[in-house]
């Protein structure tokens, strides 16, 4: 039997982010050139966990035809099918008999770069039946709020309070060691979360918690906003100044390779630029990551955008804070703003939209 330290939770919808998630996983996301899963896969890798499985489920075979083995990037990958949603608890609860104690748990659907390593060490010297990865934010509104004793250790949990409300800027980041044996109190066969239901129920009997708060990339990606900030953290963080024949360029860059470029075209980084990009002349790029085979047309503008592969972007154009899907083309004289607009849709020349969210036109 192959023994496992690593699970990856890999089975969310993404609702949030639709419709860029009606035909592509959440995990699946790219973030400045790689899916977010690979973040989680690297980042327990440098910790010396290679043995993992994904659980996934929703669009899984996009996932597993993407990520493979892992080999490519020194992991040793197996992947656990949910046919029905089961819950993170659930789904960790399915593959328990393959987990080696203590194993660890992360989300893949958020961007980390953690030292799991310390993580796993304190664990260890703690005693604690769970630890837990924490980290402080401005707005635990949207997450999972933890209250801590003197000695670092959870004494309860507060589940996305009003932000005046909250007990503290503590949130759980979705990061967990757990002892093997704490997986006994997940019922089989049915939904169950580690969050609202298993770790209250441990508190509640009185296993010990240990709060471990991390450095490091950390970063959900679960709203439009949360996605373009977490690209551009990742171009701050890897990416380069450098220059580009024929375009005046400033701040930091990653690229694939390097665009073809017109006349008087201008890049302000942070920026992510795929492969067999192209730039007609009087274009203007800020703050945005455009991935391969993305065309932009004359005196077109985008700034805090993110651009999938295969987009076609039309002349004079204004696009902000907005996310295309692989194969959108965009007609001329088009003004879009803080929108998402799903696979292959076409948006008519003179449109201007604000907000939208439109999705792919369906099959059949």
């Amino acid at each position: 039997m192959i023994f496992l330290k690593a699970v990856i939770l890999a089975g969310g919808e993404g609702t949030r982010l639709r419709p860029l998630t009606e035909k592509l996983p959440k995990p699946m996301i790219p973030v400045a050139g790689r899916p977010c899963v690979e973040y989680s896969i690297m980042s327990l890798v440098r910790g010396g966990l290679k043995d993992m499985v994904i659980t996934t489920g929703y669009l899984s075979d996009k996932l597993i035809r993407s990520i493979g083995t892992g080999r490519d990037i020194g992991a040793r990958i197996l992947y656990s099918f949910e046919s029905e949603p089961a819950g993170t608890a659930g789904a960790v609860k399915m593959i328990s008999p393959f987990l080696e104690s203590p194993f660890i748990v992360v989300y893949g659907d958020t961007l980390m770069n953690i030292d799991v390593a310390s993580l796993y060490a304190d664990h260890m010297k703690s005693g604690a039946d769970v630890t837990m990865a924490v980290t402080e934010v401005d707005d635990p509104s949207e997450f999972g709020v933890v209250d801590t004793d003197g000695g670092g250790y959870v004494r309860r949990f507060q589940e996305k309070p009003k932000r005046e409300e909250a007990m503290s800027n503590l949130i759980n980041a979705g990061v967990y060691v757990i002892n093997k044996d704490v997986m006994d109190m997940v019922p089989e066969g049915t939904p169950y979360d580690f969050a609202r239901q298993l770790f209250p129920a441990l508190l509640a009997r009185g296993g010990r918690i240990r709060a471990h708060r991390i450095t490091g990339t950390w970063l959900d990606i679960g709203r439009p906003a949360d996605l373009h900030r977490a690209n551009l953290a990742v171009v701050n963080s890897y990416g380069e100044e450098r220059s580009i024949d024929g375009c005046t360029v400033s701040g930091k860059l990653i690229m694939s390779a390097s665009p073809r470029i017109g006349n008087d075209v201008e890049i302000r980084g942070p920026c992510y630029i795929g492969r067999n990009v192209s730039f007609d002349d009087r274009t203007t790029i800020i703050s945005s990551c455009l991935y391969d085979e993305v065309h932009v047309g004359h005196e077109t503008r985008i700034s805090d955008g993110l651009i999938l592969e295969n987009c076609r972007i039309g002349k004079n154009c204004d696009i902000r804070d907005s996310i295309l899907s692989p194969g959108c083309r965009i007609g001329d004289n088009v003004h879009l703003e803080k929108s998402v607009i799903g696979e292959g849709v076409f948006i008519k020349g003179n449109s201007s939209l604000i907000g939208a969210h439109i999705s792919p036109r369906k099959e059949g």
